[in-house]
């Protein structure tokens, strides 16, 4: 089997496992904010963006999140894109930063804080859209809810994420990568 085959069926089932975990594992961690859930569904993105390439991760959380809102119905359209966003630029700069300095703890830490990072700015942009809060409500929420929540949110994965990815050889996951374009 090529290894192209090898990464878009990989990519596949770690994107199954994500939405299988999305879906059946999820509960608040927040009790100022019970409707932000966490969910393990990060775990097989932040594997597949290690193992096969910032790609294969964003592929994974796209997938991901449009298939969740379209079975669940829970968040619709918005929700999914506010899904993907955290998801996929999360994995996108773990995966890009991990192929670069192989250092997974420090691509690990900096997926967290671009999780972070990047859903001040769309709260702020896409939450009174869908919620129909004025803006400066939902600026109220960054510090007390947005940013310990995906603090906590991508931590929980990351932290769960790093002994699967250390107990694979660095000669395995190299074996599988694409080169890179």
């Amino acid at each position: 089997m090529s290894r192209k085959t090898i990464l878009i069926v990989s990519t596949a089932i770690l994107a199954a496992m994500s939405l299988v975990l999305e879906v059946y594992v999820h509960f608040p961690v927040l009790p100022a904010a019970p409707y932000l859930l966490y969910s393990p569904g990060d775990l097989p993105t932040i594997v597949a963006s290690v193992v096969f390439g910032p790609l294969s991760g964003i592929a994974c959380a796209f997938i991901n999140a449009t298939l969740f809102a379209a079975l669940t119905g829970q968040g619709g359209p918005w929700g999914a894109l506010m899904h993907f966003i955290a998801s996929g630029g999360m994995v996108a700069v773990i995966g890009w930063l991990d192929r670069k300095t192989a250092k997974t703890s420090l691509a690990l830490v900096a997926g967290i804080l671009t999780r972070t990072a990047l859903m001040i700015p769309m709260n702020l942009l896409v939450t009174p859209i869908y919620t129909g809060l004025p803006v400066s409500a939902v600026a109220k929420m960054i510090v007390p809810v947005v940013i310990p929540f995906n603090l906590i949110h991508a931590g929980i994965n990351s932290v769960l994420a790093y002994p699967l990815l250390k107990v694979l050889p660095r000669e395995v996951i190299a074996k599988f990568r694409l080169k890179a374009a």
